[in-house]
């Protein structure tokens, strides 16, 4: 896993309310697009949650960790890494 989608994730990790893009890479100090292709990336797999579906603020979107899913994911990761 990427370094920069290590930090996106533990940054909406300790951020439980969301975040836009915007405020992800000004913080990560990143470049919009890439913590978008993350975030895009994120949400395909379920782990990040997007609001853009429900409620819209402005042009901005929140996304937000949805930790289930992601503890899910690691859980199954560590399983293939045993080889279970």
């Amino acid at each position: 896993m990427s370094k920069i989608r290590t930090e996106v994730m533990r940054y909406l990790s300790q951020h439980p309310l969301g975040a836009t893009s915007g405020q992800i890479a000004r913080d990560l100090g990143a470049t919009p697009m890439t913590v978008f292709r993350h975030l895009q990336d994120l949400e395909s797999q379920q782990i990040v949650v997007a609001d853009a579906d429900t409620v819209r603020h402005g042009q901005r979107v929140i996304y937000r960790l949805d930790v289930e899913a992601r503890d899910k994911a690691l859980a199954d990761y560590a399983k293939y890494l045993d080889g279970t």
